[in-house]
């Protein structure tokens, strides 16, 4: 099918004003479908409605093609799961809208453009949407009852809606918000990859990205936005979960033991130790309940606070939640089933008290893992215990504690 040649004419604009989205932009197969409303991308191709495409004008298209562009260039194609389509377009537009505007290009009027979302990922911007619009739910239904709207969770405040904190970001473009969930103009819808090679695809894209950069930079035409934006797309991910299991079984004792002796050289009459593994001592978990971490995240981190509690078998199980006193502590022996209560908070954020509160229950940790945004103060005192720090907020914008361990929550 031929290329509609205003299409062609705006690749090669970029290809020749910006280099960055021009090199990338060459790799999808462009086709017509009318079925689709404005632009569409799933790392492969990039779908056009000839309709919609008669609205814009030249600039706006070029804009539109550099939108699609990063939404494949920041792995939003790849990353969705099982997430809420719908909103992971608009989670991924307010992600990349600002970049396409700070890069001097143009976008159609009415896209989606919010402040409080500068420099966030798909994903933490995903969660709060989510969080915005169980809160409406709440609120609603509150409505709906004849009792007063709560728009806090958990006893605490909760975020803005979009409609209360909206504000344009540059170009003089006005933000369209709207309310949490609400269907919201898109020039371009991005969708998930479904070929069973996404690993090769997601590799080649992200060598792609980086090849993009480095032919931007030689020419001078890759905006420090841009240039942020790719070290955060190539960054390789990693697994949280597996790194909370591996840290929590390193904190396992083990140790040769002639309490136990080795079975296998008993008949030979040589009594030799055994590789012992005795119970591990109280496992620790810290729920940051300030409001800061959304509920789909606390869910995620729950199951794995019962997957190590069943895997590793602690002596005790210790959940404490914390904004910036310990607002609630759950302990359970071994061979329970714990059900965890909700989180319970909503004040500020402070990492003392579940450290002081582990020395005045006389509490013996094996390891604690504190769950957070990481946006807090940090306890003076070095403990003797391993510590994991579970945070919500990426590490390259995290605050850097003092000590033990970090991983970056992406749920």
């Amino acid at each position: 099918m031929t290329i509609d040649p205003r299409i062609t004419k705006q690749r090669r604009e970029l290809v020749l004003s910006q280099p960055f989205f021009g090199a990338l932009v060459l790799r999808l197969n462009v086709v017509e479908d009318r079925s689709c409303e404005t632009f569409w991308v799933d790392g492969v191709d990039l779908g056009y409605n000839p309709d919609y495409l008669a609205t814009l004008n030249d600039l706006e298209l070029r804009g539109v093609l550099a939108h699609e562009v990063l939404h494949v260039a920041n792995g939003h194609t790849w990353r969705m799961g099982a997430r809420d389509l719908e909103r992971w377009n608009d989670a991924g537009d307010y992600a990349i809208n600002p970049l396409v505007l700070s890069a001097g290009m143009l976008l159609p009027k009415g896209v989606l453009l919010d402040s409080r979302f500068l420099g966030k990922s798909a994903e933490e911007i995903y969660g709060q949407l989510t969080q915005e619009a169980k809160q409406a739910a709440k609120k609603e239904q509150s409505s709906q009852n004849g009792k007063p709207g709560n728009s806090g969770d958990a006893g605490g405040p909760g975020p803005q809606s979009p409609a209360q904190s909206a504000s344009p970001t540059t170009s003089g473009q006005s933000g369209s918000s709207g309310a949490p969930g609400a269907s919201s103009p898109s020039c371009g819808e991005v969708r998930p990859y479904a070929g069973a090679d996404l690993p090769t695809k997601e590799a080649e894209w992200k060598i792609a990205v980086i090849q993009a950069a480095k032919a931007a930079q030689m020419h001078g035409k890759l905006p420090g936005d841009l240039q942020a934006m790719v070290g955060e797309a190539v960054r390789p991910a990693v697994d949280w979960r597996a790194v909370l299991q591996r840290f929590a079984q390193q904190s396992t004792p083990e140790d040769y033991s002639f309490a136990m002796p080795n079975r296998r050289y008993l008949h030979l009459g040589l009594y030799l130790p055994s590789l012992h593994s005795p119970a591990i001592a109280d496992a620790v978990f810290v729920r940051d309940s300030s409001g800061s971490v959304f509920d789909e995240t606390q869910a995620q981190f729950d199951a794995e606070i019962l997957t190590v509690f069943y895997s590793l078998r602690p002596a005790r199980l210790v959940v404490m939640d914390c904004d910036t006193r310990v607002t609630q502590v759950q302990i359970f022996e071994r061979g329970d089933s714990p059900e965890l209560l909700p989180v319970r908070g909503g004040g500020g954020t402070a990492f003392a008290a579940p450290f002081e509160r582990v020395i005045a229950d006389g509490i013996d940790p094996a390891f604690l893992v504190y769950l957070t945004d990481m946006n807090g103060k940090f306890p003076a005192a070095i403990p003797h215990y391993p510590v994991l720090w579970a945070s919500t907020t990426p590490l390259a914008r995290a605050k850097k504690a003092p000590f033990g361990e970090c991983v970056e929550v992406i749920c």
